[in-house]
Protein backbone atom coordinates (compact mmCIF):
# COMPACT_ATOMS: atom_id res chain seq x y z
CA UNK A 1 0.00 0.00 0.00
CA UNK A 2 1.59 3.51 -0.93
CA UNK A 3 1.25 6.68 0.92
CA UNK A 4 -1.20 7.55 -1.54
CA UNK A 5 -3.49 4.96 -0.89
CA UNK A 6 -2.97 5.01 2.70
CA UNK A 7 -4.38 8.86 3.03
CA UNK A 8 -7.34 7.58 1.29
CA UNK A 9 -8.47 4.71 3.52
CA UNK A 10 -8.09 7.48 5.98
CA UNK A 11 -10.54 9.94 4.19
CA UNK A 12 -12.78 6.82 3.75
CA UNK A 13 -12.92 6.36 7.72
CA UNK A 14 -13.54 10.05 8.31
CA UNK A 15 -16.23 10.12 5.95
CA UNK A 16 -17.59 7.05 7.50
CA UNK A 17 -17.86 8.65 10.34
CA UNK A 18 -19.20 11.85 9.34
CA UNK A 19 -22.16 9.72 7.36
CA UNK A 20 -23.33 7.90 10.79
CA UNK A 21 -22.95 11.30 13.25
CA UNK A 22 -24.51 13.35 10.60
CA UNK A 23 -27.95 10.96 10.41
CA UNK A 24 -29.03 9.06 13.10
CA UNK A 25 -26.80 5.94 12.58
CA UNK A 26 -24.31 6.94 14.83
CA UNK A 27 -27.28 5.84 17.45
CA UNK A 28 -26.77 2.16 16.98
CA UNK A 29 -23.59 2.04 18.24
CA UNK A 30 -22.93 4.88 21.46
CA UNK A 31 -24.97 7.37 23.30
CA UNK A 32 -26.33 10.62 21.60
CA UNK A 33 -23.60 12.52 23.36
CA UNK A 34 -21.02 11.12 21.15
CA UNK A 35 -22.74 12.81 17.95
CA UNK A 36 -20.15 15.96 18.67
CA UNK A 37 -17.05 14.11 19.22
CA UNK A 38 -17.51 11.58 16.18
CA UNK A 39 -18.22 15.18 14.14
CA UNK A 40 -14.98 16.42 15.03
CA UNK A 41 -13.12 12.88 14.70
CA UNK A 42 -14.33 12.56 11.20
CA UNK A 43 -13.52 16.48 10.37
CA UNK A 44 -10.05 15.47 11.22
CA UNK A 45 -9.44 12.84 9.70
CA UNK A 46 -10.50 14.35 6.64
CA UNK A 47 -8.05 17.18 7.11
CA UNK A 48 -5.47 14.82 7.54
CA UNK A 49 -5.70 13.05 4.62
CA UNK A 50 -5.61 16.56 2.90
CA UNK A 51 -2.33 17.02 4.34
CA UNK A 52 -1.08 13.44 3.33
CA UNK A 53 -2.31 13.90 -0.54
CA UNK A 54 -0.73 17.35 -0.76
CA UNK A 55 2.53 17.32 1.21
CA UNK A 56 5.45 16.83 -0.91
CA UNK A 57 6.81 13.22 -1.42
CA UNK A 58 9.73 12.12 0.36
CA UNK A 59 12.76 12.73 -1.97
CA UNK A 60 11.58 16.05 -3.35
CA UNK A 61 13.20 18.37 -0.20
CA UNK A 62 16.59 16.29 0.22
CA UNK A 63 15.27 13.13 2.19
CA UNK A 64 17.70 10.45 1.83
CA UNK A 65 16.86 8.44 -1.25
CA UNK A 66 15.97 5.32 0.66
CA UNK A 67 13.11 6.92 2.35
CA UNK A 68 12.10 7.95 -0.76
CA UNK A 69 9.27 5.15 -1.89
CA UNK A 70 8.53 4.23 1.38
CA UNK A 71 5.30 1.73 1.27
CA UNK A 72 2.46 1.43 3.96
CA UNK A 73 2.15 -1.97 5.59
CA UNK A 74 -0.57 -4.16 3.72
CA UNK A 75 -2.30 -4.92 7.20
CA UNK A 76 -3.99 -0.89 6.89
CA UNK A 77 -6.57 -2.34 4.57
CA UNK A 78 -8.11 -3.86 7.78
CA UNK A 79 -8.89 -0.75 8.88
CA UNK A 80 -11.57 0.21 5.99
CA UNK A 81 -13.66 -3.83 6.91
CA UNK A 82 -15.37 -1.74 9.81
CA UNK A 83 -16.89 0.88 7.08
CA UNK A 84 -17.18 -1.57 4.78
CA UNK A 85 -20.26 -3.03 6.58
CA UNK A 86 -21.49 -0.19 7.38
CA UNK A 87 -22.03 0.77 4.38
CA UNK A 88 -23.07 -2.61 2.96
CA UNK A 89 -24.45 -4.24 6.18
CA UNK A 90 -26.17 -1.57 8.23
CA UNK A 91 -25.89 -3.49 11.31
CA UNK A 92 -29.60 -2.57 13.49
CA UNK A 93 -30.06 -1.86 16.85
CA UNK A 94 -29.69 -3.97 19.68
CA UNK A 95 -33.08 -5.75 20.11
CA UNK A 96 -35.02 -8.87 21.17
CA UNK A 97 -31.65 -11.52 21.08
CA UNK A 98 -29.26 -9.81 23.18
CA UNK A 99 -32.34 -9.12 25.68
CA UNK A 100 -33.41 -12.96 26.22
CA UNK A 101 -29.56 -13.61 26.77
CA UNK A 102 -29.35 -11.35 29.27
CA UNK A 103 -32.51 -11.67 31.19
CA UNK A 104 -31.05 -13.02 34.24
CA UNK A 105 -28.33 -10.53 34.53
CA UNK A 106 -28.54 -8.09 37.96
CA UNK A 107 -30.75 -5.45 37.54
CA UNK A 108 -29.75 -2.03 37.82
CA UNK A 109 -30.43 -0.73 41.34
CA UNK A 110 -32.97 1.78 42.60
CA UNK A 111 -31.88 5.36 42.62
CA UNK A 112 -30.72 6.38 46.27
CA UNK A 113 -32.92 9.47 46.36
CA UNK A 114 -36.53 8.97 47.13
CA UNK A 115 -38.45 8.65 44.30
CA UNK A 116 -40.83 11.37 43.57
CA UNK A 117 -44.86 10.32 43.17
CA UNK A 118 -45.93 10.44 39.73
CA UNK A 119 -47.34 13.38 38.28
CA UNK A 120 -51.90 13.72 38.44
CA UNK A 121 -53.20 12.96 35.57
CA UNK A 122 -56.62 11.79 33.80
CA UNK A 123 -55.26 8.94 31.71
CA UNK A 124 -52.04 6.66 31.66
CA UNK A 125 -48.54 8.35 32.85
CA UNK A 126 -45.68 7.13 30.04
CA UNK A 127 -42.97 6.03 32.68
CA UNK A 128 -39.72 4.56 31.38
CA UNK A 129 -39.50 0.49 31.25
CA UNK A 130 -36.27 0.70 33.89
CA UNK A 131 -37.92 3.63 35.97
CA UNK A 132 -41.03 1.15 36.36
CA UNK A 133 -38.88 -1.77 37.18
CA UNK A 134 -37.16 0.83 39.93
CA UNK A 135 -40.54 1.90 41.56
CA UNK A 136 -42.04 -1.19 42.21
CA UNK A 137 -39.24 -2.20 44.00
CA UNK A 138 -39.46 0.37 46.09
CA UNK A 139 -41.73 1.40 49.10
CA UNK A 140 -43.55 -1.41 48.24
CA UNK A 141 -44.66 -0.05 44.58
CA UNK A 142 -46.61 2.59 46.44
CA UNK A 143 -45.22 5.06 43.79
CA UNK A 144 -47.24 3.06 40.73
CA UNK A 145 -49.71 1.12 42.46
CA UNK A 146 -53.41 1.62 41.41
CA UNK A 147 -52.24 3.97 38.55
CA UNK A 148 -52.57 4.01 34.69
CA UNK A 149 -48.98 3.58 33.29
CA UNK A 150 -47.84 3.52 29.59
CA UNK A 151 -44.92 1.48 28.91
CA UNK A 152 -42.68 2.08 25.47
CA UNK A 153 -40.39 -0.61 23.93
CA UNK A 154 -40.00 -3.40 21.96
CA UNK A 155 -40.97 -6.98 22.43
CA UNK A 156 -38.63 -9.94 23.59
CA UNK A 157 -40.07 -13.40 24.74
CA UNK A 158 -39.03 -16.27 27.03
CA UNK A 159 -39.03 -19.77 26.65
CA UNK A 160 -42.55 -20.21 28.84
CA UNK A 161 -44.20 -18.27 25.99
CA UNK A 162 -44.02 -14.75 28.00
CA UNK A 163 -43.19 -11.60 26.11
CA UNK A 164 -42.36 -8.81 27.52
CA UNK A 165 -41.93 -4.84 26.89
CA UNK A 166 -38.26 -4.23 26.79
CA UNK A 167 -35.52 -1.62 26.49
CA UNK A 168 -32.02 -1.19 26.13
CA UNK A 169 -29.42 0.89 27.85
CA UNK A 170 -26.24 2.06 26.93
CA UNK A 171 -23.91 4.17 29.32
CA UNK A 172 -21.65 4.97 26.10
CA UNK A 173 -21.22 2.17 23.47
CA UNK A 174 -23.80 -1.17 22.60
CA UNK A 175 -20.78 -2.88 24.34
CA UNK A 176 -21.64 -2.06 27.67
CA UNK A 177 -25.49 -2.83 26.85
CA UNK A 178 -27.83 -4.04 29.40
CA UNK A 179 -31.83 -4.91 29.49
CA UNK A 180 -34.58 -4.00 31.27
CA UNK A 181 -37.86 -6.15 30.93
CA UNK A 182 -41.33 -5.99 32.11
CA UNK A 183 -43.44 -9.24 31.50
CA UNK A 184 -47.01 -8.47 29.96
CA UNK A 185 -49.89 -10.49 31.41
CA UNK A 186 -53.62 -10.86 30.44
CA UNK A 187 -52.38 -10.00 26.89
CA UNK A 188 -52.42 -13.58 25.03
CA UNK A 189 -51.69 -12.52 21.31
CA UNK A 190 -48.01 -11.26 21.71
CA UNK A 191 -47.43 -8.84 19.13
CA UNK A 192 -44.22 -9.79 16.57
CA UNK A 193 -40.45 -9.69 18.30
CA UNK A 194 -38.20 -6.80 18.34
CA UNK A 195 -42.00 -5.05 17.30
CA UNK A 196 -42.15 -1.47 19.12
CA UNK A 197 -45.30 -1.19 20.94
CA UNK A 198 -46.90 1.33 23.80
CA UNK A 199 -48.42 -1.37 26.32
CA UNK A 200 -50.70 0.36 28.79
CA UNK A 201 -52.07 -0.98 32.08
CA UNK A 202 -51.05 -1.19 35.65
CA UNK A 203 -48.54 -2.55 38.02
CA UNK A 204 -49.25 -6.58 38.71
CA UNK A 205 -48.87 -6.00 43.08
CA UNK A 206 -45.95 -8.24 44.35
CA UNK A 207 -44.08 -8.50 41.29
CA UNK A 208 -40.68 -6.48 41.56
CA UNK A 209 -37.18 -6.75 40.55
CA UNK A 210 -35.04 -9.00 42.76
CA UNK A 211 -38.35 -11.04 43.99
CA UNK A 212 -39.65 -14.15 43.22
CA UNK A 213 -41.34 -13.22 40.07
CA UNK A 214 -40.49 -10.69 37.00
CA UNK A 215 -41.79 -7.33 37.26
CA UNK A 216 -45.36 -7.56 35.20
CA UNK A 217 -48.05 -4.95 33.92
CA UNK A 218 -51.48 -5.86 33.70
CA UNK A 219 -51.97 -4.96 30.22
CA UNK A 220 -55.27 -2.89 28.76
CA UNK A 221 -54.26 -2.25 25.53
CA UNK A 222 -51.28 -2.56 23.81
CA UNK A 223 -50.84 -0.39 20.44
CA UNK A 224 -47.67 -0.04 17.46
CA UNK A 225 -45.21 2.48 17.48
CA UNK A 226 -42.08 3.13 15.23
CA UNK A 227 -38.94 2.40 16.93
CA UNK A 228 -37.53 6.04 17.80
CA UNK A 229 -34.26 7.01 16.54
CA UNK A 230 -32.66 6.20 19.27
CA UNK A 231 -33.51 2.99 20.78
CA UNK A 232 -31.48 3.16 23.94
CA UNK A 233 -32.51 4.83 27.17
Amino acid sequence: MTRTTQALVVGFLGAVLLRLALGDGYLRYVTDWMKWPLIVTGVVLLGLTAWMLLRPEPGDEGEDDHEHGHKVPAMTWLAIVPGVIVFVASPPSLGAYLAERRAGDPVAAAPDAEILPLPASDGPVDVEVAEFMWRAGVEDGSTIKGRDIRLTGFVSTDEKGNWYVTRIAIACCAADASASRVRVEDYDDAPERDAWVAVTGRWVEGTAPGGKSETAIEATSVEPREAPANTYQ
